[in-house]
C-alpha cells in the first residue's frame, strides 16, 4: 500500500472504515427505542416523585418495609385461607350454644326403665371434710392389679377415704370379679357404665327365659335358638360367659350402682356428680336419658340430641360453656370416664378420667381433699386389649 493511501485513510472518518456488508439496519429493533411499559402505567411526573421519595428513604428502612409487606401479605393469605374460616366456625358454634331451641331434649316424658337406678345421692359421711378424701378412678375394666397399685400409690385409707368408680369396672380385662370384690370390701361407690349395663341386661334376659349361663366349654361363637334377635342384641356369648363368673352378691352389688351419683357440694368445685359418659346441659338429672348418660360422646347443637358417635360437638365443651352462663350457686362439675380416645380430659366443670388402662395406657385417680384441692395420680397398665 502506498504512503499516499495510508495518509488518506488516516484522515478518513472512522465510519467510512466500517465494511458496508456488515451493517444491517434490522440489527436495531424498533423496541430498542420504545418506551418502557411502566412509563405508560405511571405518569413520568409521578414516577419522578416516587424516585425522589425513595431516594430520601434509607436503604435499611426500605428493606424493613419490604419485609413487613411480605409478612402482611402472608398473614392476609393465612387469614383468608385458614384462620378466618376457623374463627367464623367458632363464632357459629358459640351462637348455637347460646341459642334456645323450640323443643328441649329430655323435656318430654320418657318411659320408665325397670331394674335401673337413675339417681342416687352419696352418703354425706363420705364428703371430703376434715381429713377425709374422695378418690375417683376412671374405667378399670377388670384390671384389679392396676387398681390395687393405684390405691397404694395414693395412700388409700379405708377409714378416711372413699373410692368412687366411674363405671366400666368390668369386661375386657383379666379379673372383673376381682375388681367387684375389691370395691365391695372397701365400701366403694360406682356408677353404671355401658359394660355393666350390657352385662346386667343379658343376665336379666337369661333369667327371664330360664336360659342357663354358659360353661367354660361352650363355644362363644356358636348360635343359640333359645335367644331371640332382640335379646341377642343385648348380649353375645362373651358377655354371658363373663356373667357366669359373678356371684349373686356381686350381681346384686352391680345392680345397685346408679346411672348418676350425686356427690353433693365439694369445696372449690361446687355441686359434683359422677356419671360414666356425660350429661346434657339444662336437663334435670332425673330427666336425663340413662342410655345416653352411659354412652354419649357428642351433642348436636341444633337439636340438643346427644350421641355416642363423634360427629357433633363434644358434650363436655357444651357443658362447660353452659355452666359458665349459670349463677355460681347453680353450676355443676361432672366427673366421668368412657372416652379413652380423648384420654384424661380436665376442664373447669368436667373431669374426664378414662386414660385407656385396659389398652396399655394408664389408670387415673382424681384425689380431692378437704380443702378442695385436686391431685391426679396415675399408674401404668399392662396391655390386655387393642
Amino acid at each position: 500500500m502506498s504512503n499516499h493511501a495510508t495518509a488518506y485513510d488516516a484522515h478518513r472518518p472512522l465510519i467510512d472504515l466500517i465494511p458496508h456488508d456488515s451493517l444491517y439496519v434490522s440489527d436495531e429493533e424498533d423496541g430498542f427505542y420504545a418506551r418502557e411499559e411502566d412509563e405508560f402505567l405511571i405518569h413520568p411526573k409521578w414516577k419522578a416523585m416516587l424516585q425522589q421519595t425513595s431516594n430520601r428513604i434509607p436503604r435499611r428502612v426500605q428493606r424493613y418495609l419490604a419485609i413487613y409487606l411480605v409478612f402482611a401479605t402472608i398473614a392476609w393469605i393465612g387469614w383468608r385461607s385458614f384462620i378466618g374460616p376457623t374463627y367464623n366456625e367458632y363464632r357459629h358454634e358459640i351462637a348455637l350454644m347460646d341459642s334456645t331451641t323450640t323443643e328441649t331434649f329430655g323435656a318430654n316424658l320418657r318411659p320408665e326403665f325397670k331394674g335401673i337406678i337413675q339417681v342416687k345421692t352419696m352418703d354425706k359421711k363420705h364428703l371430703p371434710v376434715k381429713n377425709k378424701r374422695l378418690v375417683v378412678v376412671g374405667d378399670v375394666h377388670g384390671c384389679k392389679e392396676e387398681l390395687e397399685a393405684l390405691l397404694e400409690k395414693v395412700g388409700f385409707d379405708v377409714d378416711n377415704d372413699h373410692l368412687i368408680l366411674t363405671g366400666d369396672i368390668i369386661s375386657k380385662g383379666p379379673d372383673s370379679p376381682g375388681v367387684v370384690s375389691l370395691a365391695q370390701e372397701i365400701g366403694a361407690s360406682s356408677v353404671r357404665g355401658n359394660h355393666e349395663d350390657r352385662t346386667l341386661l343379658t343376665i336379666a334376659e337369661m333369667e327371664t327365659a330360664h336360659t342357663p349361663l354358659p360353661g367354660p366349654e361352650e363355644n362363644a361363637n356358636r348360635t343359640d335358638d333359645s335367644l331371640d334377635e332382640e335379646s341377642f342384641s343385648h348380649g353375645d356369648y362373651k358377655v354371658r360367659k363373663l356373667a357366669k363368673q359373678f356371684s349373686k352378691k356381686q350381681i346384686a352389688w352391680l345392680r345397685q350402682c346408679p346411672v348418676i351419683l350425686r356427690i353433693g357440694p365439694v369445696s372449690g368445685m361446687g355441686e359434683v356428680v359422677v356419671v360414666h359418659a356425660g350429661l346434657v346441659p339444662d336437663i334435670p338429672l332425673e330427666q336425663q336419658d340413662p342410655y345416653q348418660v352411659m354412652n354419649m360422646r357428642t351433642i348436636d347443637l341444633k337439636t340438643r340430641v346427644p350421641s355416642e358417635n363423634r360427629d357433633g360437638t363434644p358434650w363436655e365443651k357444651f357443658w362447660n360453656h353452659r355452666q359458665k352462663k349459670l349463677p355460681a350457686a347453680e353450676r355443676v362439675t361432672v366427673l366421668y370416664g368412657h372416652d379413652r380416645k380423648r384420654g384424661q380430659n380436665i376442664q373447669k366443670y368436667s373431669k374426664g378420667l378414662d386414660s385407656g388402662c385396659v389398652g396399655g395406657g394408664h389408670l387415673t385417680a382424681l384425689v380431692i381433699d378437704s380443702r378442695g384441692k385436686n391431685k391426679y395420680v396415675q399408674v401404668k397398665c399392662k396391655k390386655y386389649v387393642d
